[in-house]
């Protein structure tokens, strides 16, 4: 029956977010995460899979290429940092203000973004173009104005900061295709 699980938790136990979660994401339907029941059709199924080893033969390729940008989660927390600008050297103007200057998405020639969350071996790849599609098309979220100093005294940056779910709408989301 939709929205219930079976087996027993008790009442009195205690629930952890990590609990509350999975009884959500077993117990309850979810119709944007679902698998529609349909009658399956082989030749349009072969021909998605072909898309997906097309599109890994092409990321493997970029990687031998070198067609790639890195960039870390040094703190560990889940967001994802996009350089825009940088200010080499601390360089200021005549009236002493930071001169920025375009870098990181804004510059990059590389075919794939690849942002490491753990270097214990947790990242991930989104395509360059598929990143700035997602970045241009919210414009009130990410524009000069809500461009965040990333701090570093001899080669300080600017960037937006997107947060854990605006990553996984990144991902997922069909707006964001070409």
């Amino acid at each position: 029956m939709r929205g219930e699980i079976s087996g027993r938790i008790s009442a009195s136990a205690p629930r952890s977010r990590s609990t509350t979660h999975l009884i959500w994401c077993v117990g309850m339907k979810h119709s944007a995460f679902d698998i529609q029941s349909k009658k399956f059709d082989f030749k349009k199924d072969l021909a998605y899979g072909k898309m997906g080893e097309e599109l890994i033969s092409s990321f493997l390729q970029s990687l031998s290429d070198s067609d790639f940008e890195v960039k870390s989660d040094r703190y560990r927390n889940g967001k994802m940092v996009v350089e825009t600008n940088q200010n080499p050297k601390g360089m200021l103007d005549v009236s002493g203000n930071r001169v920025w200057v375009r870098s990181g998405i804004n510059v990059t020639t590389a075919k794939w973004w690849v942002y490491i969350y753990s270097p214990e071996g947790a990242f991930v790849v989104v395509s360059v173009a598929r990143l700035k599609r997602y970045l241009r098309l919210h414009p009130d979220q990410f524009n000069e104005k809500t461009k965040f100093n990333l701090g570093g005294n001899d080669n300080p940056a600017r960037g937006f900061l997107l947060m854990p779910y605006e990553v996984m709408d990144m991902l997922f989301s069909k707006q964001y295709d070409e």
